[in-house]
């Protein structure tokens, strides 16, 4: 782990940005002109492969790029002030159809228990599974949303870099458990093996960084 300065990230995003418009590019084309039609067979797999450490590194750019800002939980709360949250009714939300690109990733699952599995022979008999429901046929509406929405980050860094500060602001006023909510240690798509040695570099290179500033004292 190591800091990056801002003359740093004067050479370090444009190279990211660069890399993963490159990548972009190859996951359109394999997705194909018409997103709604179903996929053939291995197609959303082979997207997925270069989409998701794309992803993870738009994540990590945008985390080192992104301004420190410090909210009180009182301007963290979307009350506003003299107003009871509670007592006022929520307006029905309209569904804005333009993808938003997640700043988030999950974290780690805890390790499956490997101790010895018990079974009595001479209890009631265990019951049926039921059977798995058939899978309409796969098709790109929701990698199609994926890529606009990195494309949207592509198009204007500096406007999604200013959103995540204002995320990570909020979830510091409010002490959420994961202040910064990436998977340092199980980086999203690192781990496939027949990953572009180009992007595995600049995935782990800005890992590394951002795990830095994650845990670099305040100050």
């Amino acid at each position: 782990m190591f800091p990056l300065d801002e003359q740093d990230m004067e050479i370090v995003a444009p190279e990211g940005w660069a890399r993963l418009e490159r990548v972009l590019f190859v996951a359109i084309d394999l997705l194909g002109p018409v997103a709604d039609a179903t996929l053939p067979k291995g197609v959303a797999a082979k997207i997925l492969a270069i989409l998701k450490p794309a992803e993870a590194l738009a994540r990590r750019l945008l985390y080192l790029l992104a301004p420190t800002i410090t909210l009180t939980p009182k301007s963290a709360s979307p009350a506003k002030a003299g107003v009871s949250s509670s007592s006022v009714p929520a307006a029905p939300k309209l569904r804005d159809h333009t993808p938003v690109f997640r700043l988030t990733e999950p974290a780690t699952r805890a390790p499956k228990p490997t101790g010895p599995r018990l079974r009595y022979l001479d209890g009631p008999p265990a019951p049926t599974r039921p059977a798995k429901p058939i899978c309409a046929p796969q098709t790109g509406t929701k990698l199609r949303d994926r890529l606009i929405a990195l494309s949207m980050v592509l198009g204007d860094p500096d406007h999604h870099a200013k959103r995540l500060a204002r995320f990570l602001a909020r979830r510091a006023a409010k002490a959420a458990p994961r202040p910064v909510p990436l998977n340092f240690e199980n980086v999203p798509g690192l781990s496939r093996k027949r990953l572009d040695a180009d992007l595995r570099e600049a995935l782990e290179f800005t890992n590394a960084a951002a795990q830095y500033k994650a845990a670099a004292p305040p100050g």
